[in-house]
């Protein structure tokens, strides 16, 4: 039987399973447009760019890659240096970064301004471009090649609509205002229609892997879990000191 496959401008929301969103793709290919990569420069007509922000789970982040590899489909997987759900230091991970890479997709750095700077408080064009270098830098030491694109975690409106000199900016107007420009931030396409009644010529997808899973979880469930997590690997660390400190 042949699958039947709705255009995305038909959709009136989804469901957050991971094979709705592999269909989400075919239905973009059926639809005609191909996938690119933020390293080609502004997308040309027809062409999406797929980014992902990995917030909360490489596990899920490759579980996304590698239906995308099934489908014929690249994207880019923009990971964060400072996430306390995950430790890029750790061998394992780093493992399932180069499993990412090997399915054909690039990797990116996920910039977290709010470590740094408040959100009201624009450091400045020069300011921004060091810390984001100096991540960039430490990120290329360990994948072993120095990324060139960066994504801002929950862009401060100083980063938006904002091109920097030493690295592509998925935020840069090139990429943002100039194009169509879609996001499932928070499950909101659980409720809302995700593309309208027309799709744009050229676009960006953002699409968090994390959020994505077999069975459809909701996000409080999912975030609750790896906030669960990250208290326990915490606890894992303090608790053999209390019990030194009791001994003594």
């Amino acid at each position: 039987m042949t699958e039947s496959i709705q255009s995305p401008a038909e959709l009136s929301s989804l469901d957050y399973r991971l094979e709705s969103y592999a269909g989400l793709l075919r239905s973009f290919r059926e639809a005609g447009y191909e996938f690119g990569s933020f390293e080609g420069g502004r997308p040309a007509p027809g062409e999406i760019l797929l980014r992902h922000d990995v917030d909360l789970s490489l596990d899920r982040a490759l579980a996304m890659a590698e239906r995308e590899r099934e489908l014929g489909v690249a994207s880019t997987y923009c990971v964060l240096l400072s996430a306390p759900v995950y430790d890029l230091t750790r061998p394992r991970n780093l493992r399932l970064l180069g499993r990412i890479v090997d399915l054909g997709h690039d990797l990116a750095l996920h910039f977290d301004t709010h470590r740094y700077w408040s959100p009201t408080a624009d450091p400045g064009r020069a300011v921004i471009e060091a810390k984001a270098t100096d991540e960039l830098d430490v990120l290329g030491r360990l994948v072993g090649e120095t990324p060139s694109t960066v994504s801002f975690h929950i862009p401060p409106e100083w980063t938006i609509d904002r091109s920097f000199e030493p690295f592509t900016s998925t935020y840069a107007p090139a990429f943002f205002s100039e194009i169509g420009y879609r996001s499932d931030s928070s499950q909101k396409w659980r409720s809302t229609d995700p593309f309208g009644d027309t799709l744009p010529e050229r676009l960006q997808l953002l699409v968090h892997p994390g959020l994505w899973h077999a069975d459809g979880r909701p996000m409080g469930e999912i975030v609750d879990e790896r906030r669960r997590r990250c208290y326990g690997r915490v606890d894992d660390f303090f608790d053999p000191l209390d019990a030194a400190a009791g001994e003594q």
